[in-house]
């Protein structure tokens, strides 16, 4: 269920960094401020998922030695997303929405792989 939502919300992530025209990135404009929050707390939701995901595939993996790929390539999304995370803390939007797009492509290949496990 969790990497279900974890999906979706990196789709609509991703969606919105590939589809947003980069006008609206400029702090100048009037509404800057709210896409910026609310972009931010999408970003937030989205790594607190990956957060609980990685830490039940830490279990799993104990139980199931098939799921120590996916931990590591969780970790490694993490890591990443962390980096966007950063990215966008500190206005730096356009090198933000680079790496949240490869993040949502990543994730998708975790997620295929994990369908083929269930």
């Amino acid at each position: 269920m969790k990497s279900n939502s974890l999906h979706d919300l990196l789709g609509i992530l991703s969606n919105i960094c590939e589809n947003l025209d980069l006008s609206y990135l400029n702090p100048r404009i009037k509404h800057f401020r709210y896409f910026q929050f609310t972009f931010f707390g999408l970003m937030v939701k989205a790594n607190s998922l990956l957060e609980l995901m990685v830490f039940r595939a830490e279990f799993l993996k104990e139980s199931m030695p098939e799921f120590e790929n996916t931990h590591n390539k969780l970790i490694t999304l993490q890591k990443r997303m962390q980096k966007a995370y950063s990215f966008i803390h500190s206005n730096n939007m356009i090198e933000g929405k680079a790496q949240i797009i490869e993040c949502s492509k990543e994730y998708q290949n975790i997620f295929e792989d994990m369908q083929k496990t269930d």
